[in-house]
């Protein structure tokens, strides 16, 4: 396997030692990664939202539309106009 993969950028990327950055638990105290939880929260991000404009009226989708929009409605009632 190629040394530079998109795996392995990413997995080097996820671990490397940066600023904000949390030690993951392991059960193997010689082998310590910390995680760059920016990076992943980013990739999640896009994924999701990747998810749901390539699939709109997916019944799966509409679901998590409607939990996240009751989830940010308080949110929400803050941020917009009481028009």
């Amino acid at each position: 396997m190629p040394t530079n993969s998109l795996i392995t950028l990413l997995g080097n990327e996820l671990t490397a030692t940066k600023g904000n950055e949390v030690e993951r638990a392991t059960n193997k105290p010689i082998i310590e990664k910390k995680i760059n939880y920016r990076l992943l929260y980013k990739m999640v991000e896009s994924a999701i939202e990747e998810m749901i404009l390539e699939y709109p009226n997916d019944p799966v989708v509409e679901e998590f539309k409607k939990k996240l929009m009751t989830t940010l409605q308080p949110v929400l009632k803050q941020i917009l106009p009481n028009d």
